[in-house]
């Protein structure tokens, strides 16, 4: 009898269309459930899973396992222009799973830029979904075996078996977002529809259609100093006479990390489904992963369809960047000149500005290093140079704070795509270690440029991932981290117009700053 009254409960739930739209509690690692839209909102490749465990009042748990994926697609110029994604979702509820669901899903976005660092999207997904009662994992009395158990291989003595049901949706999104110039995101909003084409998902052949499902989503950071950030967020979700209010706070901590190319900060979860549960979690994010715990609970109200929930989440992404064969080249009607020089296998690009020649610059001022200049020991020209400083300062003339001893621009041919320190950049690298560590008081500043192939999120990286290695290589060689500090410029700031492949290769360097704390 208990077999007959669980399945008439579940049969009267889903032919009603009483079936809520549910919300995973870390749905950044679902995107593609809130809107289709975000599947061509970021940089990166994608591959997130989330893990949902949702106790009830009635002993039985709830299960959801979600894997979403999403590849963005860059155009010739280093543009993305829009995206696509899948999903698999497999959600068993009830004793024994007896409702099983089980959906794929296909997505596409399509980018139109607004303004500098913000985009819309236009997103649409087309989904499967079947949804299954199977009333055979229920045991009755004719299946105990006394003193041994329950045996499921033994006939349960009632005449019910399984129901499907199988059907097609689809749905729409809108999305918007405004980033800086690093790709955080600043703000965020939208709006999605889903099953707006009402599918029959009758199990018994009586006509009942799906409800269509309206979600909003809406975030902005509102407070940001030092390594906080706050950002408040809202997510609305209506299916049917169903109304869903998620709202909260995420508290972001930036974290210090050893490599400039590798930022990662911890995102605080703390949020209140109005009505129902409060919402704790914790994630840490990194340049290639996020890794996500929370914890649902009961508010103020006794919920029995949620008396707790655990959900585990988990991203990982990799960054899209053209390919060089497919990237357009743009001719230039006026060439820019540009100065270049080589010296001991070692090759620097100079000013526009040609600088005049000397041996030794006994100067207080900043100088641009020369030819001859390199030719000699390093350490000996920046002792000459300190000791010149030193009697400035002794004299007065000089003010008790760090001063730039000497610049250079450092072009060591960077492959396209690269930050890897060739044979050339290590015998250049080699003296400067020497150098700063027979001058003790010597800092330096190293900063990353590259060409303007590719977008500007990518290069940003990739010019702070090239200083960043030249930093590494001098702490191996004895120098102390904190008297070398590293930033990266990206395509910003380029040496030329970027029209040849040679110019292109110029502006893929390093600048270095060598300065004297006195």
């Amino acid at each position: 009898m208990r077999i007959i009254i669980v399945g008439i409960v579940f049969l009267a739930c889903v032919n009603t269309g009483a079936a809520q739209y549910f919300q995973f509690s870390q749905y950044n690692f679902t995107p593609q459930r809130i809107n289709p839209g975000q599947v061509g909102n970021s940089d990166y490749a994608s591959l997130s899973v989330d893990y949902r465990n949702q106790a009830t009042d009635g002993g039985f748990h709830l299960t959801s396992n979600i894997l979403n994926a999403s590849y963005p697609l860059i155009s010739r110029t280093g543009a993305r222009w829009s995206g696509i994604g899948i999903s698999f979702m497999d959600d068993r509820s009830g004793q024994a799973g007896i409702f099983n669901t089980q959906e794929v899903g296909l997505s596409y976005a399509l980018n139109v830029p607004l303004a500098k660092y913000q985009t819309i999207s236009l997103g649409i997904k087309g989904l499967y979904q079947n949804r299954k009662i199977d009333l055979a994992g229920l045991y009755t009395g004719s299946q105990y075996v006394p003193d041994r158990g329950f045996n499921e291989a033994l006939a349960s003595g009632e005449n019910s078996g399984q129901f499907n049901s199988e059907f097609v949706t689809f749905s729409v999104g809108l999305y918007w977002q405004q980033t800086d110039t690093k790709g955080t995101i600043l703000s965020y909003w939208g709006l999605s529809f889903f099953d707006f084409n009402k599918p029959d998902n009758s199990f018994i052949g009586s006509e009942s259609q799906l409800n269509s499902t309206f979600v909003s989503t809406l975030g902005f950071r509102c407070y940001h100093r030092g390594n906080v950030s706050l950002y408040p967020e809202l997510l609305y979700t209506r299916s049917a006479s169903n109304n869903v209010l998620n709202a909260g706070l995420i508290t972001r901590y930036d974290l210090k990390t050893f490599s400039a190319k590798d930022p990662a900060y911890i995102n605080i979860i703390t949020k209140y489904v109005i009505g129902r549960s409060g919402i704790l979690g914790l994630q840490l994010y990194k340049e290639n992963f996020t890794v996500g715990l929370s914890y649902d609970f009961p508010v103020v109200v006794t919920n029995v369809a949620n008396t707790g929930a655990v959900e585990i989440g988990l991203e990982l992404r990799k960054l899209v960047v053209p390919t060089k064969k497919n990237i357009k080249r743009k001719k230039s009607k006026k060439p820019v000149q540009t100065t270049r020089r080589q010296t001991d296998g070692k090759q620097f690009a100079v000013n526009k500005t040609p600088v005049p020649n000397r041996s030794i610059d006994t100067s207080p001022k900043a100088d641009t290093v020369t030819i001859e200049a390199v030719a000699l020991d390093m350490s000996a020209r920046l002792k000459h140079k300190q000791d010149s400083l030193k009697a400035s300062a002794e004299a007065g003339k000089l003010k008790h704070e760090p001063l730039i001893l000497e610049k250079a621009t450092l072009d060591f041919n960077f492959e396209f795509n690269s930050a890897e320190v060739n044979k050339k950049t290590a015998e250049y690298l080699d003296d400067l270690a020497k150098a700063l560590k027979d001058n003790p008081e010597l800092e330096i500043q190293l900063v990353g440029h590259t060409d303007n192939v590719g977008s500007e999120k990518f290069n940003m990286k990739l010019s702070q991932f090239r200083a960043q290695k030249m930093k590494e290589y001098l702490v191996r060689k004895g120098v102390e981290s904190s008297r070398i500090s590293t930033d990266g410029r990206g395509m910003t700031e380029p040496l030329n117009d970027n029209s040849t492949e040679e110019k292109r290769a110029l502006n893929r360097r390093v600048e270095l700053t060598i300065q004297y704390d006195n």
